[in-house]
């Protein structure tokens, strides 16, 4: 497995194409400054897993992860990933950060995880657990119902363009709106070891009052239901020896 920076135009496009195909939301923007990574098979030279970054979108979210430093949150935008395993994808995403944290202008990468989309490969709400497993500090759950999407012609289209949002007097008449869903938090710090230190513990602090709690897991319950059965059976069978 080859990780690699895509910096030419054939290569941000192949990752693109990626991303419209293996990622519900779409490719994303292609505006400003957009960083784009990939994760490529050292067989064939296959993309297999994909992601972009880029700066947070509005101040306001900004300043929820950095406050006076929002300047310096940016946020993994895109990512997707095909017949990888989960450690694999944790182990690029990782990279990915060390990358980024190059960049002295980059403090903070925030992302968020949408409760109403689901894992295809467990068929589990989608609630960041490989973010967690980048150790990922959770910054709570954000509910919101505002329009976010619409869909035109069979295509989606973000109602944010750069800098600028989209009033609904601007979106055509005819177009589906999406509006947004409660969407888990999370926020990584990263730059040089030094210096992540210190903006992780200011992050922790700032973000102590949210703890995670997984979405309903039925095979999580069917695990936990058969262990209580076989110490009631165990219980049974020391009285009966008894």
């Amino acid at each position: 497995m080859l990780f690699t920076v895509a910096t030419t135009p054939d290569e941000r496009e192949a990752v693109n194409a990626f991303l419209d195909e293996h990622n519900p939301r779409g490719r994303g923007s292609t505006r400003g400054y957009v960083a784009y990574y990939a994760a490529t098979s050292a067989a064939d030279g296959q993309i297999v897993a994909a992601a972009k970054l880029c700066p947070l979108h509005t101040p306001q979210s900004a300043r929820f992860f950095a406050g006076e430093d929002w300047r310096h949150v940016y946020c993994l935008q895109r990512l997707a990933a095909q017949g990888v395993a989960a450690n694999v994808l944790s182990r690029f995403l990782a990279w990915c950060l060390r990358q980024i944290g190059r960049d002295p202008r980059v403090w903070y990468v925030a992302t968020f995880a949408d409760s109403a989309t689901f894992d295809t490969r467990h068929n589990r709400p989608h609630n960041g657990g490989i973010y967690r497993a980048t150790n990922a500090v959770y910054c709570g759950l954000t509910r919101s119902s505002r329009v976010e999407a619409y869909v035109l012609d069979g295509q989606r289209h973000s109602v944010r363009r750069g800098p600028k949002t989209l009033r609904l007097s601007e979106i055509p008449a005819e177009a589906a709106l999406i509006r947004g869903t409660d969407k888990h938090r999370y926020c990584w710090a990263v730059g040089a070891p030094l210096q992540r230190r210190f903006r992780l513990r200011a992050l922790q602090q700032r973000m102590a009052q949210y703890h995670f709690v997984p979405a309903y897991q039925p095979r999580l319950l069917i695990r936990i239901l058969r262990r209580l059965r076989i110490f009631t059976l165990c219980e049974v069978v020391c009285e009966v020896l008894k």
